[in-house]
């Protein structure tokens, strides 16, 4: 019988957040959208509390919460935006 310290350790990668796709969900009339501590290819990354979904500055389009006003953070970069 085998046993697991005949198995080699290998330390649990991390996935990259750069190599995985921005989660685009239906909006479900619950969304709220505020920026999350991450980074996705240098900017930041924003998050649906509703419904899941994901924004960086660089989507060409712009998120809005559930009663159809962008969020100020949002609006802010989207207005510095040339």
């Amino acid at each position: 019988m085998s046993s697991f310290r005949a198995l080699p350790f290998r330390p649990r990668r991390q996935p990259d957040p750069d190599g995985v796709p921005l989660r685009v969900r239906s909006c479900r009339d619950l969304c709220e959208w505020t920026r999350t501590p991450v980074e996705r290819r240098g900017e930041p990354l924003f998050a649906c509390q509703g419904c899941g979904s994901q924004w960086v500055p660089s989507e060409h389009w712009t998120p809005r919460d559930s009663n159809g006003a962008v969020p100020p953070e949002v609006l802010e970069i989207v207005a510095a935006e040339p």
